[in-house]
């Protein structure tokens, strides 16, 4: 039931018409009323909205006018009967409908009481809101489609469409669509899925495998499309798909005879898209993958070899034809096309080696193989094209008889047959090896090769001594090293130059200490014997040495050394007097530089090979340092002082006491280690320091400490004696340096202070230096340096000072003047005639500006 509402905005005015008025009860008495919070303000352009299908009469603006002449509001426009202005509230009186019309454009304006518009026009824009009121809607009330067997997932084969009438920007306008059924279902596999936005239909991965017209040609979808409101609306249509077969298939594997004589090009297969007007292409299937592409495709689909094949340039091919629409986009996944190439009998085989080098020993054994000959056949391998047979055609020299040698039919390994070999009579054969393809069967291809067989020497031969006794030699035990003492010589009659006759010499007994070695000379076979350690007299003076010749390579079986390949050397040894030697080549000594006189720094010791009596000097050029001449030991002599010099290198001699012309020398490398012997102090530029009037309350100056003891210098510790009456505060900075704040007060007068410092070193323990930083709080000049007064001059000081200055003041007025005339004569020689006045050797000068 409803109730009719009275406020007395609501009466209507004067001037409006009776039908109006009438109107305006009758939708008062059938509707709730107006809003309960009704929106007010000055008639200016504005937007209002209103949803569709909002009960009437709609109250959108009540215009409040702001000039008093205004006695009434007046709405033109996009009327159409709906809107009109009640005691100057727009209102609608019509239900709306956003599908019908989404906005109105009205114009406002105020009129006096003689209808003369006083306020406005203004333009007030209404929109109309919108609601789900409509469901989608499909095109078709049933669809239609064909799709092809092995159809690519999710490329579309057909399309479905709905419109609906809401507004498109929200979610009542927006549709999804979705397969609701799929008839026939086997299996549960679904075989088709459909773009939820686009309404594209396509085959999913198990309707890509499974869909075949042999086993099911026709296929029923229901299709549901709805609106993305909270409380959707949809309708459903049906699809019905047919399956055809697809025509695009790969023809598999192609094979194609090499070297074909037919003519070319040559159709081999057929690609064929399912519909007309495929444009066909054909590429390989790896880039740069043949240096040249001997297939085409025409518009038909047709595949042709443009040229005859070469399976040993090129045995297989793999093809990839593409179908493409009129955009030259693909229309499916391209097909994979497999060439292969076969093989016919078009090549010979080939010796791997022009000459295949074998070596064979004198005493091989019969059936023993001594080599491959190898050869190769470009032909298809494992095929009878490319089985090889080899067959020996001929034997030089056939001494001592023919076939000395068998080869393998089809590996190529050659083996001893019969025959005795002996390299003095015949060093080498020739063998000429037939080779020929399909395993030797008539028909085949084949190629002469060459083997050569070296027969090697065998070692059957010992060394033999050409002497079983050499010397005895004399040798002074002071013959230099690698000196040859002695040519020894045997002989082997094997093969020169090879393993079995080259001859290592080795001395086996009579020389435990290792001093003598063997060198053979490669082109005599001579064994040179050297020295390898110097002789001592006075160890050994008589060496028996036995000496052994043998060969780099094993004797045969049945053969060995005799007492032949041995020989005795017997070599004497004589006294020379040598020089003193000393117990070291090289003496180092660390000492610290606190080192007193008379302090022992270390000992040499050299001796006489002779057994005589040897004395020691010393060579110090700094002469810091004494020897005691009967023992070697050496002295401190001189102040050492490690900031002055760490290093000293000095020379003992050691002398023979018979024999003073006889003398050896070893050098001793002195090194002085720090002590910490230096107190720390301030650098020089930090003892003294000039701070200008007027000072602060507080100064501050950086100090620097430097120590003469690399090692036990900084970091240093800075502090100072308190001064009476003043503050002074030292803060570190680093090792080295630090701040010192002095807080003496506010100064006007000149001053000078003496701050006493402590430093102390990083020793063990550590020295203490005492210095004092001067302070001068005086009137400044340029560069903060104190001003200092020159003091009252004598009288005849203050003469030579006058006198002084009036030369220097002559001295000036005359240089002026020689400038002056300098001037006053260059002037004058511009007026001469340039040319005239140089000579050819003058340079002319540039004109100037």
């Amino acid at each position: 039931m409803y109730f009719t509402r009275y406020r007395g905005t609501m009466r209507p005015s004067k001037h409006q018409h009776n039908g109006q008025l009438l109107l305006f009860l009758m939708v008062m008495v059938v509707t709730p009323g107006m809003r309960a919070n009704p929106r007010k303000g000055p008639l200016q352009p504005m937007t209002l909205s209103s949803t569709e299908g909002a009960d009437i009469p709609i109250y959108l603006f009540e215009f409040t006018p702001t000039n008093n002449a205004v006695k009434l509001f007046k709405v033109t426009g996009e009327t159409y009967g709906k809107f009109f202005i009640l005691d100057g509230w727009l209102v609608c009186n019509m239900t709306l409908d956003r599908e019908q019309q989404a906005s109105y454009k009205l114009q406002i304006v105020g009129v006096n009481e003689n209808d003369e518009t006083v306020e406005g026009p203004e333009f007030v824009n209404v929109k109309v809101g919108d609601v789900n009121d409509n469901e989608p809607i499909f095109t078709q009330e049933e669809y239609i489609g064909v799709v092809r067997q092995n159809s690519r997932p999710g490329k579309s084969f057909m399309r479905v469409s709905a419109m609906d009438l809401d507004d498109p920007e929200t979610p009542n306008g927006k549709i999804r669509y979705s397969i609701s059924q799929q008839v026939p279902i086997s299996h549960g596999a679904v075989y088709f899925q459909i773009d939820n936005v686009t309404g594209a239909i396509s085959t999913t991965e198990s309707g890509y495998n499974s869909l075949d017209p042999l086993n099911e040609d026709a296929y029923q979808l229901i299709v549901h499309a709805k609106d993305l409101a909270p409380l959707s609306l949809g309708s459903n249509t049906k699809v019905k798909i047919t399956v055809k077969e697809n025509l695009w298939k790969s023809p598999g594997e192609i094979k194609l005879m090499e070297n074909s004589t037919d003519p070319h090009p040559k159709i081999i297969t057929r690609v064929e898209w399912n519909d007309p007007g495929a444009i066909y292409e054909l590429k390989p299937k790896e880039k740069m993958a043949y240096p040249k592409f001997p297939f085409a495709i025409d518009a038909g689909g047709n595949i042709s070899v443009t040229e005859p094949l070469d399976r040993e340039e090129i045995d297989h091919y793999v093809l990839l034809a593409y179908a493409l629409d009129e955009n030259r986009q693909p229309l499916e996944t391209p097909l994979e096309i497999m060439i292969t190439v076969e093989d016919i009998n078009d090549n010979r085989p080939v010796c791997d080696e022009a000459v295949t080098m074998i070596e064979v020993q004198e005493n091989e054994n019969i059936g023993s193989p001594i080599g491959v000959l190898k050869a190769t056949d470009r032909d298809e391998p494992g095929t009878m094209n490319s089985l090889l047979n080899y067959v020996i055609l001929d034997q030089q020299p056939k001494n001592p008889e023919d076939n000395m040698f068998t080869i393998d039919d089809f590996t190529g390994e050659i083996k001893r047959f019969q025959g005795t070999l002996q390299k003095q009579i015949t060093p080498e054969y020739i063998l000429k090896i037939l080779v020929t393809d399909k395993s030797g069967d008539k028909g085949g291809l084949s190629t002469e090769c060459i083997a050569n067989i070296s027969v090697i020497d065998i070692n059957d031969m010992a060394p033999i001594f050409e002497k079983s006794e050499y010397g005895p030699i004399t040798l002074p035990e002071d013959t230099p090293l690698n000196t040859v003492l002695i040519e020894i010589h045997a002989i082997d009659n094997d093969e020169p130059f090879t393993g079995s006759s080259d001859i290592l010499y080795k001395v086996i007994e009579g020389d435990i200490s290792g001093t003598f070695k063997i060198i053979t000379e490669e082109s005599t076979n001579k064994g040179m014997v050297q020295l390898a350690k110097p002789l001592n007299f006075e160890e050994c003076s008589f060496y028996n040495l036995t000496i052994s010749a043998t060969n780099s390579e094993p004797l045969v079986a049945g053969v060995e050394y005799n007492s032949s390949s041995f020989a005795i050397l017997i070599i004497n040894v004589t006294d020379s007097d040598e020089l003193p030697q000393f117990s070291k080549s090289l003496y180092t000594k660390w000492i610290f530089e606190n080192a007193s006189k008379d302090d022992s720094v270390l000992k040499v010791e050299a001796k006489d090979p002779e057994g005589g009596g040897v004395s020691y000097r010393l060579n110090d050029p700094d002469d810091r340092f004494r020897i005691d001449s009967e023992t070697g030991e050496i002295f401190v002599k001189g102040e050492l002082d490690m900031e002055k010099k760490r290093y000293y290198e000095v020379n003992a001699i050691a002398v023979e006491e018979n024999h003073p012309q006889k003398s050896s020398t070893v050098k001793i490398s002195i090194y002085v280690k720090d002590v910490n012997d230096n107190a720390p102090k301030l650098a020089a530029v930090s003892s003294s320091f000039s701070i200008c009037l007027p000072a602060q309350k507080e100064e501050k100056v950086t100090i620097y400490a430097e120590d003469d003891d690399a090692e036990y210098g900084a970091p240093f510790k800075f502090s100072t004696d308190e001064i009476t009456g003043k503050k002074i505060n030292i803060e570190q900075i680093n090792a080295t340096h630090a701040s010192v704040a002095m807080m003496f007060g506010p100064h006007t007068e000149e001053i000078e202070y003496k701050i006493p410092l402590k430093i102390t070193d990083n020793g063990s323990p550590p020295l203490q230096g005492n210095s004092i930083i001067t302070v001068n709080i005086c009137k400044c000049v340029e560069g903060n340096k104190c001003f200092i007064p020159l003091k009252e001059q004598s009288g005849p000081s203050k003469v030579a000072l006058a006198v002084g200055i009036l030369v220097g003041t002559f001295a000036v007025i005359g240089l002026i003047l020689a400038v002056v005339l300098l001037r006053t004569k260059r002037r004058k020689s511009d007026k001469i005639d340039p040319k005239a006045a140089r000579n050819e050797k003058e340079a002319i000068p540039l004109a100037r500006c």
